[in-house]
This record gives structure tokens, C-alpha cells and sequence, in this order.
């Protein structure tokens, strides 16, 4: 599974990790604290629970629906921090109605609360994809203090 490597122009920061994943529900959470420790070590604490909802969000549908091995990549690029999760499935995900009785099908709902933005791509012919979501530092930082975060809110 190829990884991208971007080019960063010169005097523009970048920090990334990628993370191979078996595709078992167990790796959800070590992907979670994967990211966690990650975002931390870059000084990115503030955005560690809501981006471990993410990646417990996009796993977990790697996991679910996707098929073979999963790529989680985390990058920070100046002031927005990526991530992608990688399968081997075709099929993209497609966001469900929220339905109150239903125990699942709210996950992209709560990427698109956490993140600025959100999508997906074909990683070539019958390849698979990459799930992506990009949150701005700047966002985070206009969060009320008082605001409980996403992670807080849904538990």
C-alpha cells in the first residue's frame, strides 16, 4: 500500500506518521492512542480527543466495511493537521441519516462536527481509498474553554 509523500515548500512545517493497521476491530483503539500520542509529542494536546474520535471513527469504518489492510496517516502542515485512513475496498462511504433508534451510522457525522473538512478518494484503479479530514489549528484554538470537547459530549 503506497503512502503519499507530499513536497512541502521550504520554511513550511511538516510533521507525519503512518501507521499500518491489521483490519480487527482491537486496532481501533490502538490507532486512537497512536494518533493521541502523536498529536501530543507535536504540542498538539489541545486536539487530541477530538482527533482520537476521528480516527476511532475512520477505522472503524475501515474496519467495518473497508477490506484488507488499513494505513492510518497523520500529518501536521502548518497550521492543519490531516488524517486518512487507507483500505483496500472501492466502495466509498456514504453518510447515513441519523436515525434515533439505530446504535451505529452516526460516525461521519461526527467527522464532519470535528473537522473543517472532509472527503474521500480512489487510490487507483481497483485500489481502494483514502478517507481524509483536515482541521485547522486556528479552529481549534477559537474553541470556547468552557465547551466540553466532542469526545466528552458523546460519551
Amino acid at each position: 500500500m503506497a503512502i503519499p509523500t507530499p513536497s512541502v515548500p521550504k520554511g513550511h512545517m511538516l510533521r507525519a506518521l503512518a501507521t499500518p493497521l491489521d483490519s480487527d476491530p482491537r486496532e481501533v483503539s490502538r490507532a486512537r492512542r497512536t494518533a493521541r500520542g502523536a498529536l501530543t509529542s507535536w504540542g498538539l494536546g489541545d486536539l487530541a480527543d477530538d482527533m482520537a474520535l476521528i480516527v476511532s471513527e475512520l477505522v472503524t469504518n475501515a474496519v467495518q466495511h473497508g477490506e484488507g489492510p488499513i494505513v492510518m496517516v497523520l500529518q501536521q502542515r502548518d497550521d492543519t493537521v490531516l488524517i486518512e485512513v487507507a483500505d483496500a475496498s472501492p466502495r466509498l462511504p456514504v453518510p447515513r441519516q441519523e436515525s434515533a433508534g439505530e446504535e451505529s451510522g452516526r460516525g461521519l457525522a461526527l467527522v464532519q462536527a470535528c473537522s473543517d473538512d472532509w472527503g474521500c478518494r480512489a487510490r487507483g484503479r481497483n485500489d481502494g481509498k483514502w478517507v481524509w479530514c483536515r482541521r485547522s489549528l486556528r479552529s481549534a484554538a477559537t474553541t470556547p474553554v468552557d465547551q466540553p470537547s466532542l469526545l466528552e459530549a458523546a460519551s
